[in-house]
């Protein structure tokens, strides 16, 4: 008998909705298409709950990177909303919704790239190590090289 596979925690549905299992048996809204979208998907706006311009920026910059977008922007609607719109349109009619699976995946491999070489190069101890810096000493140094005196600085903090 063959092992059951296991239910991916995120999944794009038919209707643009990707869900994501936060408990057991709880689903949240992630991803969903605004209305407005082309009927064949080539463009549209995306709703990405809970995340903000950190996401957004990579993601558009990941996607901008495809030959086949035509335009890629996205905002926050307001700033007191934990949620970012993203618009992506395609050219030659090809689909936005797999532009955005691709673009997913491929800043999650960009990621990993990047903390794999951070993680070895801690590893291997081959990094440029700094001595601590003391600002605040560094400033009454200077203060006084140019005629302040103690009385005339706070040191306080």
């Amino acid at each position: 008998m063959a092992d059951a596979q296991p239910e991916p925690l995120a999944a794009l549905d038919n209707a643009g909705t990707l869900l994501q299992s936060v408990s057991s048996s709880q689903k949240v809204e992630k991803i969903s298409i605004l209305p407005g979208h082309e009927p064949d998907y080539s463009a549209c706006t995306f709703c990405l709950n809970h995340e903000d311009h950190t996401l957004g920026n990579a993601l558009r910059w990941v996607i901008m990177k495809d030959p086949d977008v035509e335009f890629c922007g996205y905002s926050a609607p307001h700033p007191s909303e934990a949620k970012i719109h993203l618009r992506i349109q395609m050219y030659d009619n090809l689909s936005a919704v797999d532009c955005l699976r691709k673009a997913l995946k491929n800043l999650k491999d960009l990621l990993n790239a990047v903390d794999e070489k951070y993680s070895d190069s801690l590893k291997n101890d081959a990094y440029i190590r700094e001595e601590d810096f003391d600002v605040k000493a560094e400033v009454q140094r200077s203060l006084r090289e140019k005629g302040f005196g103690d009385d005339e600085m706070d040191t306080s903090a």
